[in-house]
C-alpha cells in the first residue's frame, strides 16, 4: 500500500460528514478508538482513527459534535469494518448505540486463525506480517488533552495505518487454508459474546461469590446496585467508590449496625464512612428479601481427583493438533473448555450444554481427536525433542486375544 495517503485532524461536522461520504464511496475502513476510562463511571471516547486506501484521518469527538452518522457507518452491513482487538471498541460503540455491528474482520482473531500467536499485538502483528516497526511512544498519552500534538495524531494514525493492508493479506491466506468460514463464524461468536457480557448481571461478575450463600449474593446485589448509582451520580469508576473485596467481605458479614460495618478493614475512609448509612440499608433491603426471591447460586462444577491431570494431557494433545494445524491454541480452547468436554464425556455425551471443543469448525479441527484421547484410542508418543514436532498422536493398536 502506498504511503502517501492524506493524513488529516477532523475536528468539524462539515469535515466529518465529508469523511463518512468518503468512508461511504470506498466501501471498507479501519477503525479504532482512543479513550480513557481510569477515572470516569464511562470511558471517555478521545479520537477515531479511520483508514481507507486514500486517507488516514483522525476524528476528535470533542469537536465534531453528533457522531451517529460514523456510528451508522460501522454498522452498515455493506461496509467492510477492519479492526484490531476489537473488544473495547465495540463496547465503546455497544454503549453509544445500544447494539454492535453484524459483522467486522478483526486482524488480531485471523491471524491466530493462520497459526500467528494470540492475542498478538498490532505491534507485533504488523511486524510480523508486513516486517514493517511501528513506534509506541504516545502509549501514555492523555488522550482528553487539547490540542494534540502532530506526534500524537501520527502515532493514533499508526493504528489504522496497516489495517487495510493487513486483512488483505490475512483473509488471502484464510482462502488459502479454506478458513474463512473459521474466521466468520469466530467474529460473529466475537461479537456476541461482547453483547452477552452487556446484558449480564454486572454483580454477577464480582470475584470470590462463590464464598456467599444465597441471602449474601442478595446482600451483594443490593450494595452493587447502590455502587453503581453513587459512581455513576459521581461520575467515577466503580472500584473508586468501593473495591470488589470489600464489597463482598461487606456482603457475608452483613454488619447491622454502623459500629460493625466499620471494624471492617478497610471501609474507615471518608468517602465510605460518610455513605455508612446507605449502606446499611442495602444490607437491610437483601435482609428482607423473601426467600424465593434470592439469587440462585451459580452451579458448581465438583471435577473428579484426576480430572486436572486429564486436562493436561488433553492439552498437550491440542497443542501438537495446534501446532500441526498452524491455529494458535489459545483462540482454540482453555483449560476450562478442556475440563467441559471431560465432564461432558463422563456425563454419557448428553445434547444438551454441548461443548464448544466438539461444535463448529473446532470439532472439525480436533474435538473428535481429543474424543479419541480421552476414550483411550489415541496416545501422545515423543517423536524427536528436537524437531519443530516433538510428538506425534497416534492411533493405540490393540492386540488381537491369542
Amino acid at each position: 500500500m502506498s504511503e502517501t495517503r492524506q493524513e488529516s485532524l477532523i475536528a468539524t461536522p462539515a469535515g466529518l460528514q465529508e469523511l463518512i461520504e468518503h468512508i461511504q464511496a470506498e466501501g471498507r475502513f479501519g477503525f479504532d478508538t482512543e479513550f480513557v476510562s481510569e477515572d470516569t463511571f464511562e470511558p471517555v471516547l478521545c479520537l477515531i482513527q479511520v483508514a481507507t486506501r486514500s486517507r488516514l484521518a483522525a476524528v476528535d469527538p470533542q469537536a465534531v459534535g453528533d457522531l451517529g452518522g460514523f456510528w451508522a457507518l460501522v454498522h452498515d452491513p455493506a461496509i467492510d469494518v477492519v479492526m484490531h482487538a476489537a473488544g473495547e471498541d465495540m463496547r465503546i460503540c455497544l454503549m453509544r448505540t445500544g447494539s454492535v455491528p453484524k459483522r467486522i474482520f478483526d486482524v488480531q482473531i485471523a491471524a491466530g486463525l493462520i497459526g500467528y500467536s494470540y492475542p498478538l499485538s498490532l505491534v507485533n502483528l504488523v511486524s510480523q506480517v508486513m516486517r514493517v516497526s511501528l513506534a509506541g511512544s504516545e502509549t501514555r498519552t492523555d488522550w482528553r488533552r487539547r490540542p494534540l500534538t502532530p506526534a500524537q495524531v501520527r502515532y493514533a494514525l499508526d493504528d489504522v495505518r496497516y489495517l487495510l493492508e493487513l486483512e488483505d493479506r490475512l483473509a488471502a491466506e484464510l482462502a488459502r487454508l479454506g478458513r474463512t468460514d473459521w474466521a466468520e463464524a469466530e467474529f460473529a461468536d466475537f461479537l456476541t459474546s461482547i453483547e452477552d457480557r452487556a446484558d449480564e448481571e454486572r454483580w454477577r461478575r464480582l470475584p470470590g461469590l462463590h464464598q456467599l450463600n444465597r441471602r449474601g449474593l442478595e446482600a451483594a446485589r443490593k450494595l452493587s446496585e447502590w455502587r453503581e448509582s453513587e459512581a455513576r451520580r459521581q461520575n467515577r469508576p466503580m472500584r473508586q467508590v468501593m473495591r470488589d473485596d470489600l464489597l463482598v467481605a461487606i456482603a457475608k458479614r452483613q454488619p447491622a449496625n454502623r459500629r460493625d460495618l466499620e471494624a471492617l478493614r478497610d471501609f474507615n475512609r471518608p468517602n465510605l464512612t460518610s455513605r455508612a448509612n446507605e449502606i446499611l440499608a442495602a444490607i437491610e433491603e437483601a435482609r428482607s428479601t423473601p426467600d424465593d426471591a434470592l439469587p440462585e447460586l451459580a452451579p458448581r462444577h465438583d471435577d473428579a481427583p484426576g480430572a486436572s491431570t486429564v486436562a493436561n494431557l488433553l492439552a498437550a494433545a491440542l497443542a501438537q493438533c495446534c501446532l500441526e494445524n498452524k491455529v494458535a491454541g489459545s483462540l482454540v480452547a482453555h483449560t476450562a473448555d478442556l475440563k467441559h468436554l471431560i465432564r461432558w464425556r463422563q456425563d454419557g455425551r448428553p445434547d444438551s450444554n454441548r461443548p464448544a471443543l466438539i461444535e463448529g469448525w473446532r470439532g472439525g479441527l480436533c474435538g473428535e481427536l481429543l474424543l479419541d484421547v480421552l476414550d483411550g484410542r489415541r496416545a501422545l508418543r515423543v517423536v524427536d525433542p528436537t524437531s519443530e514436532f516433538p510428538v506425534a498422536l497416534e492411533p493405540v493398536r490393540t492386540e488381537e486375544p491369542s
